[in-house]
């Protein structure tokens, strides 16, 4: 496309009319404030009806106006000439028109010309696009990029690595974030398991009680004894009977530790005798002090051994013995107590005199079984606690292989994602020399890939870049979006006494119209043909 001449009428500061033919190269000087501008304004306003940055409600006439008028003339990129007027009335929307070739033209029949309004925006107007936020920035573009097949590039991958991802992603910005969205939730459950074993580690970690033994079993069993011949008919018992019983025991019972006295005595006597043969170098006999020989010292401490031993079994024996019958005689001596009860009076206080005691005994005994009861308890949870640490730690190990998994397939996944932008973006790289835009920015601390939008001049990005590289950035994008839309529409270098470096009429005039606006101080504004002098104005701009 090409705008070989402009008029307006009540147009932002003119007033007047104001008419002017525009060339292949258009160079428009003048002091500030003398309406270089107005030229861009006049043909997005004439194409859109908006300002420069698409708004449509915002008054573009004259202050002293009450009407606003535009008109254009221009070649389409098929050769056909065409007008285009447009004229608003400040006060009356019904005297408002657009007409194209003197015929009433709708939005969309100027959108034949120019693709969409953020393009021709974005292509006309240097400061459109470059100041977008990077999202819109990038939903531009992609829209203008061709759609590259992924499985082309997923084709260059080598096999381990096609293997890792299991076939071709079908939307590879949404299979990167389902991988972050798995590593994440294993790193989660990573955490949770942790927190756990803390936990079982905890409990692992109890120091327990001891276990405590009711040691009044014996006298609870008396008590209960005492208490049921207590409480049995005393009448049917023969109290003089019970006493035999209970004297005949005794009787027994001093038998017993008699033996068991004079058993003890002789077995140390006879140890102190086999010890004394056994350990020394030569032996006597005991009895007739005559020296013992060798072979003969063998079968007398063989003797002697069986004797102790011998002895040793019956002292045990004898010990059971007393044990059972002082047992029993303790037992007989209840059953006698209880018949040497004097009254009915006498017998119910000793009655209940047993019953506190065995209520008693019986209170500390439950006591002490809930204590160890306790302690079981807690030692069956450390138990538990000590295999719930191995099992949590098994598990921990498989969830930090799956995230090695998905690590090594994310790097694999990113490569592709990075081949994939670049193989798109060859599409408006050729157009592009000083300028790049990188789809993604490789964190820091994970070296994970976050989508993003950037624009570098140089390799440094436009926050950091003089005016001259701004202005130099922003007619680069113009252009880029001209040639991959394919619209061919005018390009506005603004400010270009700036960049008195850059050469934009021999980069860009070739096959694509540029209007150049400079400032000249003190100067009238003033549109001439530059394509003879464009490199001479530059240099002296």
């Amino acid at each position: 496309m090409k705008v070989n001449y402009l008029k307006t009428i009540g147009f932002r500061k003119f007033e007047q009319e104001f008419e002017t033919p525009l060339y292949d190269i258009t160079t428009i000087t003048g002091g500030n404030t003398k309406g270089k501008t107005n030229i861009l304004y006049a043909i997005i306003w004439a194409f859109l009806g908006t300002n420069l940055t698409g708004d449509d409600k915002v008054w573009l006439g004259n202050k002293k106006s009450e009407n606003c008028y535009v008109e254009l003339k221009f070649i389409d990129n098929k050769g056909n000439n065409h007008t285009l007027v447009r004229y608003k009335n400040k006060y009356d929307n019904k005297k408002n028109f657009v007409m194209l070739d003197n015929n009433k033209a709708e939005p969309e029949d100027l959108q034949s010309f120019y693709g969409e309004k953020k393009l021709f925006l974005s292509i006309l107007n240097p400061n459109y696009f470059i100041n977008k936020k990077p999202a819109e920035q990038k939903e531009l573009l992609d829209k203008y990029l061709p759609e590259i097949d992924i499985s082309t590039v997923y084709n260059r991958l080598e096999d381990i690595e096609k293997k890792y991802l299991e076939g071709t992603p079908k939307n590879i910005v949404e299979y990167l974030k389902d991988l972050n969205s798995n590593k994440k939730m294993h790193e989660d459950k990573i955490t949770s398991l942790k927190g756990k074993i803390e936990y079982a580690e905890n409990t692992v970690n109890t120091d327990l009680e001891k276990q405590k033994v009711f040691e009044k079993a014996e006298e609870l069993t008396l008590a209960r004894h005492e208490l049921s011949f207590l409480i049995a008919d005393s009448n049917s018992i023969d109290k003089n009977k019970q006493q035999k019983i209970v004297d005949n025991l005794v009787t027994q019972i001093t038998q017993i530790e008699k033996q068991l006295d004079d058993l003890t005595t002789k077995m140390k006597t006879g140890k102190k005798v086999y010890l004394s043969i056994k350990n020394e170098p030569v032996s006597c006999c005991p009895m007739c002090e005559q020296k013992i020989e060798n072979e003969s010292k063998l079968t007398t401490i063989k003797n002697m051994k069986a004797e102790l031993e011998e002895a040793f079994e019956s002292k045990t024996k004898l010990e059971q013995q007393l044990l059972d019958l002082k047992s029993k005689m303790a037992t007989e001596r209840c059953k006698l107590h209880a018949l040497e009860g004097n009254s009915n009076i006498e017998k119910a206080k000793q009655i209940a005199t047993v019953q506190a005691q065995i209520r008693t005994l019986e209170q500390e005994q439950l006591e002490i079984e809930k204590h160890n009861n306790s302690i079981l308890l807690q030692q069956n949870n450390i138990n538990k606690a000590k295999q719930d640490i191995k099992t949590f730690e098994k598990q921990i190990k498989e969830h930090e292989t799956l995230i090695d998994n998905i690590k090594k397939t994310k790097d694999i996944a990113q490569k592709l994602y990075i081949n994939y932008i670049e193989e798109k973006m060859k599409f408006a790289t050729q157009y592009l020399k000083n300028v790049k835009i990188r789809y993604y920015t490789v964190l820091k601390d994970s070296g994970e890939l976050k989508e993003d939008f950037i624009i570098t001049y140089n390799n440094n990005e436009l926050k950091n870049l003089s005016r001259s590289e701004t202005i130099a950035t922003s007619i680069e994008l113009c252009n880029m979006f001209n040639k991959i839309s394919g619209v061919n529409i005018p390009l506005f270098i603004d400010d270009s006494e700036s960049c008195a470096d850059y050469n934009f009429a021999q980069e860009y005039s070739k096959d694509t119209q540029i209007l150049i606006a400079r400032v000249e101080k003190g100067q009238d504004l003033k549109l001439q043909d530059g394509y003879m002098e464009n490199t001479n104005y530059l240099q002296a701009a």
